[in-house]
């Protein structure tokens, strides 16, 4: 059995000769190596050299204390365990002690060898405990501060009291910054933030936990969160351990691959329903190209004019068929740089007229730097000029109010149309983009369709947003 390496630091040889007396007579005292120290500069430099296992550290030591000893230990990293010893009973000096890092404070005239024994074991113990402790910190602040996923350490306040370099990069903050932040300004929505609270409550821990969340540039993420709840022992307080996923790719990719399937579906829809319709609408041209140049009907006037009407009827089923099956075909993309805020003014310029004949309050929010992104010119400008439209024809009483912003979320430039108008029937939300499908009188229901065909041809997405009192979409672009 390997013994215990013991220091005694004293600069009175008396106690040295009293305190090795005891540990003779501590039952199995041949487990302890005990070595003196007569001078406050021989016992640090043996601490911070970590020459023992243990210190016993006269509280006296010249124009030193034992304290002015422990202080400097701790401040240089010393896990061995000091134990100080006083030749009095004093409750401000064992205050003053353990406040230090001291393991323990004994009186000399009340130590027994069991005392002494007892002292000795707990403060080892003791150490022990504090170095796996540590180690298992060590090694959960390696997993923290390594870890690809952000991770968040907060609780129900809102105060943020830790976060990983993956975190800090993720949303955009300095960490003196995000210190100061409350966890709130993360969540898009603070409705998010009180379900996920809310939950995480009641359960004690949430997974995948699906909001979005914002970065300090304003980008917006889709992130799926699964958290812990545990009690900090040194504040007794409930903190919350947070593991953040961002799914914004994936939700991207999902949207496009249902948008690009829904769309292969109408495609083949269209072209089989135009097969179907065109001849019967052939056979009636044909009828009534004879009816009209019929000699025996020629001056029936009261006639021609039916025929007349019947004629314009079959021309604007034709010419609607033909918009159904364009708004489903794939165009072919000229991309090209383009100035994407020149090009959200230029579509607000096309629409003017519309806006002041409705006398419409325009709200506009867009990036203050330029950005250039790589698209159809033409086709992108008609899906907003379309979005436009609709906004301005789902505004029926005053005041009517279209804002029209953007932000850069998340490496797309996200804009957003939104209208204070009648809105959308929960009911009827998922046909929005529906060929055909519209609230609106005299309206072809095809503005929209083509609109998403267009924004997913270059790699985008749109959404429609229901909002209390009218309509929201976001049409979000690549930006690289």
């Amino acid at each position: 059995m390997n013994k215990v390496r013991v220091l005694l630091i004293d600069d009175d040889e008396d106690d040295y000769v009293i305190t090795r007396d005891v540990f003779s007579r501590i039952t199995m005292a041949d487990k302890y190596e005990l070595t003196w120290a007569d001078t406050f500069e021989k016992g640090i430099n043996a601490v911070l050299k970590h020459q023992y296992d243990i210190y016993l550290v006269d509280y006296r030591l010249g124009k030193y204390t034992g304290v002015d000893l422990v202080n400097e230990a701790v401040l240089s990293g010393v896990k061995e365990p000091i134990i100080i010893l006083t030749g009095k009973g004093d409750y401000k000096i064992d205050e003053e002690a353990m406040n230090v890092g001291a393991a323990d404070y004994l009186v000399k005239d009340k130590i027994d060898p069991d005392t002494l024994d007892r002292s000795l074991r707990y403060a080892l113990k003791q150490s022990d405990a504090l170095k796996a402790l540590k180690e298992s910190e060590n090694k959960f602040k390696i997993i923290f501060d390594k870890a690809k996923d952000p991770i968040l350490i907060s609780d129900y306040t809102g105060k943020i009291h830790d976060i990983n370099k993956a975190g800090l990069e993720f949303f955009g903050y300095h960490i003196k910054e995000m210190m100061l932040l409350n966890d709130r300004a993360l969540f898009f929505t603070q409705d998010d933030r009180e379900n996920f609270i809310q939950e995480l409550e009641t359960k004690g821990a949430v997974s995948d936990f699906e909001c979005q969340m914002v970065s300090s540039k304003g980008e917006v993420y889709f992130c799926s969160l699964s958290s812990f709840l545990q009690i900090d022992p040194s504040n007794m307080v409930e903190i919350y351990h947070t593991i953040i996923h961002n799914l914004t790719h994936r939700k991207h990719q999902e949207t496009k691959f249902i948008h690009e399937s829904k769309f292969s579906i109408s495609e083949h829809i269209a072209k089989g329903f135009a097969e179907e319709i065109r001849n019967p609408l052939s056979t009636i041209n044909l009828v009534l190209y004879d009816l009209s140049t019929d000699e025996a009907l020629a001056y029936n006037e009261s006639l021609q004019q039916n025929l007349e009407i019947i004629k314009g009827n079959v021309d604007e089923i034709n010419q609607l068929t033909k918009n159904f099956i364009a708004s489903t075909e794939n165009k072919p993309i000229s991309a090209q740089k383009v100035n994407i805020n020149q090009l959200i003014e230029e579509a607000l310029a096309e629409v003017s007229d519309l806006v002041i004949g409705h006398r419409i309050n325009l709200e506009k929010h867009l990036l203050p730097t330029e950005v250039y992104l790589s698209l159809d010119k033409k086709q992108v400008k008609k899906a907003i000029v379309n979005l436009l439209k609709n906004a301005v024809e789902g505004m029926q009483s005053y005041p009517k109010v279209l804002s029209v912003s953007a932000i850069n979320d998340s490496g797309y430039y996200s804009i957003f149309i939104e209208d204070n108008g009648v809105g959308v029937k929960p009911a009827t939300e998922h046909q929005i983009f529906e060929p055909f499908f519209t609230t609106k009188k005299d309206a072809e229901g095809l503005g929209l369709t083509e609109a998403e065909r267009t924004i997913l041809a270059h790699k985008g997405s749109i959404t429609f947003k229901p909002q209390e009192v009218g309509s929201l979409f976001v049409i979000s672009l690549p930006i690289n």
